[in-house]
């Protein structure tokens, strides 16, 4: 029952990964190029204990930016690909969203 369970996480998490690939591509060939602020910076941090008693601690960041849609639209969104070094509060990045969908959008360079 243990290994059943274990492959359907495996299956969901690999599904949600190549969906998230084929999406953002999507964006990145077929968007509209736009400017947009980083508003906010959501941080979370999970701490973990290993064997060896010692803590690790992970940090994950959500960047939200903000965007005027090419019919003027405000919009609030969650930069999808931050990359390596993402940006801080308040700089302006260049971003790509789809009409249909402008709450997903990606870091263009």
């Amino acid at each position: 029952m243990e290994i059943a369970i274990t492959i359907g996480v495996v299956v969901v998490v690999v599904g949600l990964l190549v969906y998230t690939f084929i999406s953002n591509n999507k964006i990145k060939k077929n968007g509209i190029e736009a400017e947009a602020e980083v508003v906010r910076i959501d941080v979370r941090v999970t701490e973990r204990q290993n064997a060896d008693g010692s803590i690790e601690t992970d940090t994950d960041k959500t960047y939200i930016v903000r965007y005027k849609t090419q019919d003027g639209d405000e919009v609030e969104a969650r930069l999808n690909n931050p990359g390596f070094v993402g940006p801080n509060e308040g700089d302006i990045i260049k971003i790509k969203y789809l009409p249909e969908k402008p709450n997903r959008v990606v870091r263009v360079k």
